[in-house]
């Protein structure tokens, strides 16, 4: 008898634990006053997180967390900070889980993920990741985005925009002004408009440019081993200064007369030469194309 009460007890415990461990993530839903300028701090390690800025002095977030975990929300009408922790002491990490969070487009953001993609619109600030894929789009007052190995995609209009990836695909879109843009050896898009001042580089990765510069403006782009391509539009205008020390430089813009040698450097003016563009690699080939 005794052994038949032990083996009841047993599973009984065993399917409590497995009844608690498939329970449904505690719902999450947090609202509070804020400034329309408020500082916000995230620190959010898997998962997602969404971030939307509105026209509203309020902060809310919205999302689930796992059963152990944690989710906090402090400070003051000037200065918030939220995220998820792990309340298991076994547990050092917190399990992913998405959150969504509203907040005043005016409010400067200070993000930190580790593998958690993040998606943004409408909001201004730092953005970090170490694995996560970072995606912004809207209007912004300022932009800071880096991660280390993540994808990193910005479509987005604000007078500064920086962005830093290692192998990662950095995709720049919209229309910043002035932008300064790099990786490491991921691949390099540039396909924003109306940009006054650009510096773009790359270690190894390969730079695609696309597009026509704007009138006035002056970009940089440089890369130690990657290739260089500029697909424009037959309307261009620009004084393009290319040099290469062992790579080749290809020229499709063949009515134009360029002055200097197609394998060491070259000087070619488009249009009335409304912008000044400079491109510079150690190894890499130079092609101009036509759109």
């Amino acid at each position: 008898m005794k052994r038949i009460v032990r083996a009841a007890c047993t599973v009984f415990v065993t399917a409590a634990a497995a009844s608690a461990q498939t329970r449904p993530a505690a719902p999450i839903l947090r609202a509070r006053h804020a400034a329309p300028t408020v500082k916000v701090k995230v620190f959010h390690v898997a998962g997602s997180l969404t971030l939307i800025g509105w026209d509203r002095d309020s902060i809310v977030v919205r999302g689930r967390v796992s059963r152990g975990d944690g989710f906090y929300l402090s400070g003051s009408d000037s200065g918030v900070k939220f995220g998820v922790e792990s309340r298991v002491p076994e547990r050092e990490d917190p399990l992913p889980c998405d959150l969504v969070m509203y907040l005043p487009r005016r409010a400067q953001l200070s993000v930190k993920t580790v593998s958690a993609s993040v998606t943004a619109s409408d909001v201004s600030g730092w953005f970090y990741s170490v694995s996560g894929n970072l995606r912004l789009s809207g209007s912004a007052t300022s932009l800071d985005a880096q991660t280390m190995s993540g994808t990193l995609d910005m479509a987005v209009t604000s007078p500064w925009v920086r962005a830093r990836t290692g192998s990662g695909h950095l995709l720049l879109r919209g229309s910043p002004q002035d932008v300064d843009v790099a990786t490491v050896s991921g691949t390099l898009d540039f396909a924003a408009t109306g940009v006054l001042r650009a510096q773009a580089v790359s270690v190894t990765g390969d730079i695609h440019y696309v597009g026509a510069p704007a009138r006035g403006s002056i970009a940089d782009f440089s890369t130690h081993s990657g290739a260089v391509e500029f697909v424009m539009p037959a309307s261009a205008s620009g004084v393009f200064t290319l040099s290469s020390m062992s790579g080749p430089i290809e020229n499709a813009f063949r009515q134009i007369r360029p002055a200097g040698s197609p394998t060491q450097g070259m000087r070619i003016t488009l249009g009335r030469g409304d912008s000044q563009v400079t491109v510079r690699t150690f190894k890499g080939a130079i092609r101009l194309r036509t759109q």
